[in-house]
């Protein structure tokens, strides 16, 4: 290029290394300093959305330190041209090394992606998204194979973003499904599936789709093509499962973080670089033709949990499983335990004599799953007199879902409440009274006046001389019953009736209604005479606590014993709040929690908060035999729990030889016994 200038600052452009769409880079030298090596990066283009993103690109690179994302040093314009000055790497573009080479090594792939995924994970936590993960943005150092992340010209940073809604962006060859839809679409999780598709290029030497879905626009985002139909044969069985985990098409279902399927990847290969196959006649414990070790077996709590699990506990259990896969701990772990024996009824040559065939190990999880349950009655419409006449704000009126309440502050029942639904309160005119304050008396109608029954002095006469007469008949019978047994009897009149107490005859009077004071009407009960009601619908409130617990289940695992005689691990606890988190039914022993929990919720019952924690036991299942003549079973199946390396009492363990003789010692003792007890009795 004639028109670019021979320096830039204090560098001489030496030659053109890379081209970009917009960009070239250029190796340079200082032009004092010998051998002091840069690559300068020098925009092309000149219009404002270019020039925009390549100061941003500037900006955002010279913020982050990691030593696998390439150093920005310098940034400037020298006419026509902005420029950025880059740390040189002595080798070039991953894009260019399977040009040359084709497929690499599966150490050296795994090498290259747990330094991008390392450089990633960094970005990811600065809430950056490369957006365009691809070989041509990864650079390889020749000598050392250290490598590094480049070009963040299209990177996002949230809260911060230029680019327009529609837009889509990236290598197209490396998309995610997310890349498909708009720049705006693609997260963290998208550059993980990029980065995946990476590396299974570096891996198979091609795509992770058929020749005919190369154009973004055909491709269907299945399942990548099965490693082995690319010819990889000889890789370990769960590299495939670690693949089709990064590329999965659902982003919840790939990894949480790069450094997740980095660390998965290091120990698979750890246990495929390990010599699995050792030869009789070796020092140290007795083996078996073949002795077959490997370390934890991959499990779906690190998969799905990965990013948030506690690291320490996790990171004892790998070195517990690790020790455990070598012979020689295992027969000083058996011979260490068949000494503790106080009885000395177990085989104490057991760390000897035990061929062993096989070691595994295994992580059992126990879950505790919390949840607070919020229920909401229905809406209910109540009514209160309008007495202060205040004025109430105008406002959306709101479903009782949207009304916020006070954020819960753990795990306790609360009784919770009513609370009136904001926007629906009104002033409405009293039912019952219609606006007027006071409804019709129910005592004399509204008619002011009621009739009662006033006594005469005629009438008071007739009933004091009713009253006398009564009396005089009373006295009469009282005195003429006669014979024994006979029983008193009222005084009859001549036809044989009782007599009657004269009635007394009064008169009917008309008089003021004492309930209304005769006005004809008595203030209205409701509205309590104002005339007016204040109406506003209210719901009630209250929370529940549930807990429920689970576990793993594995065959030939007593997981409540385990639970009592081992003490768990907790290596997982998050709370979460309004629902669960996605993750958590990814995780299968957990799906069933999960379910149970969601059942429980409806229109009126939600929840407010959740916390999930995970603990965990290691356990390690040896087999073995005991070689050739010895009692029970060829082969033994011994599970090793905890941290602290619990075995199980076996009865195929013990010393039979010295089993017997104690046996036989009691035997002959008791005889002894008995013959005694009979002399003396003779």
């Amino acid at each position: 290029m004639s028109n670019i200038p021979e320096q830039i600052g204090n560098y001489r452009l030496i030659k053109e290394i890379g081209r970009g769409a917009s960009s070239e880079v250029w190796l340079a030298e200082h032009k004092d300093l010998a051998q002091h090596h840069v690559a300068i990066k020098i925009l092309m283009s000149q219009d404002r959305e270019s020039i925009q993103r390549f100061n941003r690109e500037a900006a955002l690179a010279s913020r982050l330190r990691h030593p696998n994302i390439a150093r920005v040093y310098d940034y400037g314009y020298a006419q026509p041209y902005y420029y950025t000055v880059i740390e040189y790497i002595a080798g070039g573009s991953l894009k260019q090394m399977l040009k040359n080479q084709g497929r690499l090594q599966l150490a050296q792939a795994i090498s290259i992606f747990k330094q991008v995924a390392a450089a990633l994970d960094y970005a990811h936590k600065l809430q950056i998204v490369h957006r365009d993960i691809s070989p041509g943005n990864l650079l390889v150092e020749q000598d050392t194979g250290l490598a590094l992340l480049t070009d963040f010209g299209i990177a996002r940073e949230q809260g911060r973003s230029i680019t327009t809604t529609n837009a889509i962006m990236g290598t197209p060859d490396y998309w995610s499904p997310e890349h498909t839809h708009s720049a705006i679409s693609v997260t963290r999780l998208s550059d993980i599936y990029s980065l995946g598709a990476v590396f299974y290029h570096m891996l198979t030497g091609d795509l992770p789709f058929t020749a005919d879905q190369k154009s973004p626009t055909e491709r269907s985002f299945a399942a990548p093509i099965a490693l082995r139909e690319r010819g990889i044969k000889d890789a370990p069985p769960d590299l495939e499962r670690i693949v089709q985990t990064l590329l999965a098409v659902e982003p919840s279902k790939r990894y949480g973080t790069a450094g997740a399927a980095a660390v998965e990847l290091e120990r698979l290969f750890e246990r495929h670089q390990a010599d699995t196959v050792l030869n009789v006649g070796q020092l140290g414990p007795t083996l078996a033709t073949t002795f077959e070790s490997s370390g934890i077996e991959p499990n779906d709590v690190e998969k799905f949990l990965g990013p948030d699990l506690i690291k320490p506990p996790l990171q004892r259990a790998y070195q517990r499983a690790e020790e455990l896969r070598q012979p020689v701990a295992i027969a000083r772990l058996l011979g260490q335990w068949a000494s503790q024996d106080r009885m000395r009824l177990r085989e104490r040559r057991l760390g000897r004599l035990a061929r062993l065939h096989k070691s595994t190990s295994h992580n059992v999880h126990f879950y505790t799953l919390r949840v607070l349950f919020e229920r909401r009655s229905a809406e209910q419409l109540v009514e209160e007199p309008d007495r202060k006449a205040q004025s109430f704000p105008v406002e959306r009126e709101r479903g009782r879902w949207e009304v916020s309440l006070p954020d819960p502050t753990g795990f306790e029942d609360d009784s919770g409440g009513r609370v009136a639904l904001p926007g629906s309160t009104r002033v409405v005119v009293c039912a019952p009274c219609k606006g007027q304050g006071t409804t019709i008396c129910p005592r004399c109608n509204g008619r002011q006046r009621i009739y009662i029954s006033r006594p005469t002095a005629q009438s008071v006469a007739n009933t004091a001389a009713g009253a006398t007469s009564s009396r005089g008949l009373a006295n009469a019978a009282a005195t003429t019953s006669s014979g024994a047994g006979s029983a008193a009897r009222p005084a009859q009149s001549s036809s044989g009736s009782l007599a009657a107490t004269p009635s007394p005859v009064g008169e009917r009077v008309l008089i003021p209604c004492p309930e209304c004071s005769g006005r004809g009407g008595v203030t209205c009960a409701a509205c309590e005479e104002v005339g007016r009601m204040i109406q506003r619908r209210i719901f009630s409130w209250q929370r529940k606590v549930a807990t429920l617990q689970g576990n793993d289940d594995l065959p030939n695992v007593d997981e409540a014993w385990l639970r009592r005689t081992c003490e768990p691990e907790v290596i997982y606890t998050e709370r979460h709040q309004d629902g669960l988190r996605a993750e958590w039914s990814l995780v299968p022993f957990l799906r069933e929690m999960v379910e149970a929990v969601q059942a429980r919720t409806d229109d009126h019952t939600r929840i407010v908060l959740s916390e999930l924690s995970v603990s965990f036991i290691p356990l390690t299942e040896i087999v073995f035999d005991l070689g050739e003549g010895r009692r029970g079973p060829n082969l033994i199946r011994l599970p090793i729990y905890g941290f602290n390396n619990v075995i199980h009492s076996d009865w195929r363990l013990l010393d039979w030889q010295r089993v017997i003789a104690i046996a036989l010692v009691i035997f002959f003792f008791c005889i002894a016994l008995a013959a005694l007890a009979i002399a003396l009795l003779l």
